[in-house]
């Protein structure tokens, strides 16, 4: 794949209505076989045939669950070692909630005040700060153990994936770009991390949806409005692969956010600012390249006021 102008089409769900056929013919992917990473579909990866149809096109699973399956039974250290930075984090991020419930609700107080505009609004941002101080510092944490992990276990130090690694590298090297599945985000991003594949998609041309979007952030932001559990504060569950900066992407947002609830809109917005937070609902579709986003269809960004606005190309 070329290295340089890469296309990086997002999606929102593809269920009711598929629109992926679609974006692709517009986007003017190149010619030729695509990988796919299904991962994020656990048991059911490798279920592509609907996609190749809507396609026309031949496509590779890279098949990351099942690589990642296999090798955990036939190496039991390396089950051990990723099992141990399963538990670590999930620790980590029960522990970011507790500190997240409170601080959420201190800042959708504040959001209600009123009073002294300057004073208002100064204790307004300090809420929202100490909202994005407790992110950063979970993000930061939550890498060491990914960092300890993978200081052991990654392709230059461990065989096995360095094989695994060539393997996927040459399947990379004879398509034209890669589609990235939704799904089960945490799945994803722990398949993709284990092969280094966030590396390989710096050069690729993508095509993603829901899962896949989230991904391909810096950081993957989880929320959900209307959990059995009820309202959820959005959260932060680790580093994505960075593929594209300056975005949080969200899917299915008519479904999982209350989106006519101006103060939750609003306090999700501020707190990833200076990030721009990216609805994705079924029938989106958002293209960007190096220089920005280029076409975006039915896409809206949550704004600093609460409302849903466009987003336009640049």
């Amino acid at each position: 794949m070329s290295s340089a102008g890469q296309i990086r089409v997002l999606l929102g769900p593809q269920s009711p209505q598929q629109n992926i056929a679609e974006a692709v013919a517009e986007a003017g992917l190149p010619a030729g076989p695509l990988a796919v990473i299904s991962a994020a579909w656990q048991e059911a990866e490798g279920d592509i045939d609907v996609i190749s149809k809507l396609l026309g096109r031949e496509l590779e699973d890279l098949y990351l669950y099942r690589r990642g399956e296999e090798l955990m039974a036939n190496h039991p250290e390396l089950e051990a070692a990723a099992r141990l930075r399963q538990h670590k984090l999930m620790d980590r991020q029960r522990m970011y909630r507790i500190r997240l419930k409170q601080l959420s609700i201190a800042a959708r107080h504040m959001l209600k005040e009123n009073g002294d505009s300057e004073l208002v609004a100064s204790e307004q941002r300090h809420a929202i700060a100490q909202l994005r101080a407790l992110d950063r510092h979970h993000l930061h944490r939550s890498e060491s153990i990914w960092r300890d992990f993978c200081d052991a276990y990654n392709p230059d130090s461990y065989p096995e994936l360095a094989r695994q690694a060539q393997e996927l590298g040459e399947i990379f090297d004879r398509c034209a770009g890669v589609v990235i599945t939704g799904g089960n985000v945490a799945i994803l991003i722990n398949r993709m991390r284990l092969f280094g594949i966030d590396e390989q998609l710096e050069k690729c041309n993508i095509v993603a949806w829901s899962a896949g979007a989230m991904a391909l952030a810096e950081r993957v932001v989880l929320f959900h409005d209307r959990s059995p559990e009820g309202r959820r504060d959005a959260e932060v569950l680790g580093a994505g692969c960075g593929v594209i900066p300056g975005y949080v992407f969200l899917p299915n947002t008519k479904q999982r956010l209350r989106t006519g609830d101006r103060l939750r809109v609003e306090l999700l917005s501020r707190r990833f600012s200076p990030d721009t937070c990216v609805a994705l609902d079924n029938g989106a579709a958002l293209r960007l390249d190096d220089s920005g986003v280029q076409q975006a269809n039915t896409v809206r960004r949550l704004n600093h006021d609460g409302r849903f606005v466009k987003l336009r190309a640049a």
